[in-house]
């Protein structure tokens, strides 16, 4: 991964930073990664947030759509960090917010 080529974007949240990078191509999120000092269960959430977002529409209402919708799936559990904090960090990427 070569961040250059990502679009980055930064949210602090109560339970963390989370860094979100990643490439729009036609209107839809293509790839996408997250860092920072956040905590989350299963310890495959992030996997399962990643995997739901790619292919996702690169707007606020789809992707925090997208978000809520595997937090509720999956049960996924992420204290002081929810997925309005992951949908800040991803539109700060995008431009959208």
């Amino acid at each position: 991964m070569v961040l250059e080529d990502y679009l980055k974007g930064i949210h602090k949240s109560k339970g963390g930073i989370i860094r979100s990078f990643l490439k729009v191509n036609n209107g839809l999120i293509s790839d996408i990664s997250f860092s920072g000092d956040f905590f989350m269960f299963p310890e495959d959430a992030i996997d399962l947030i990643l995997a739901r977002l790619n292919g996702t529409a690169a707007t606020e209402e789809a992707v925090l759509s997208a978000v809520r919708e595997i937090y509720e799936s999956e049960g996924i559990q992420s204290p002081g960090t929810t997925p309005e904090d992951f949908t800040i960090s991803i539109m700060q990427a995008i431009g959208g917010k």
